[in-house]
């Protein structure tokens, strides 16, 4: 007879495997950028990057108004269209940021993780153990390395 599994222990795999995951993933995906990145200059790579997003846009629209039949406000999408502009405004810096130095952009950029924690402490008031507290400042530590090796 087969034993039933705990809820808690499932959900925790989850919790735990799912932000590992999309890490392994964005740092691919960050990879195959600087690789695309050394043969297309990076206003090319920018525009085939905008246009892909578009036409993924322009379907999602399409699907949600004719299929789902969802109905749309302009007033009310203010805060969508603003996180548009600023998602936009983020790739167009990242795909020169990553075009002008791979190697030293990309710990940077991936740093998000890192401030999450910071921010999850100060504001969120998370409580953190002193492995985690070493962790954080040793991420820290390593980015400024890597910042003062990269300048020379």
């Amino acid at each position: 007879m087969q034993e039933k599994v705990d809820d808690k222990y499932v959900n925790s795999f989850i919790a735990i495997f799912f932000p590992i995951f999309y890490c392994i993933i964005d740092g691919l995906g960050t990879f195959l950028d600087a690789v695309v990145l050394e043969k297309i200059p990076e206003a090319s790579a920018n525009v085939a990057y905008e246009y892909t997003f578009c036409t993924l846009a322009v379907c999602l629209f399409f699907y949600l108004v004719f299929v789902k039949k969802t109905k749309f406000s302009l007033p009310t999408e203010g805060p969508k269209f603003l996180a548009a502009v600023c998602e936009t405004t983020g790739q167009f810096t990242y795909i020169y940021a990553i075009g002008a130095n791979a190697v030293a952009s990309a710990p940077l950029i991936s740093s998000y993780c890192l401030f999450s924690v910071i921010w999850a402490r100060i504001f969120l008031k998370e409580k953190l153990s002193k492995a985690q507290y070493l962790a954080v400042g040793l991420a820290v530590l390593g980015i400024l390395i890597l910042g003062f090796f990269e300048e020379g």
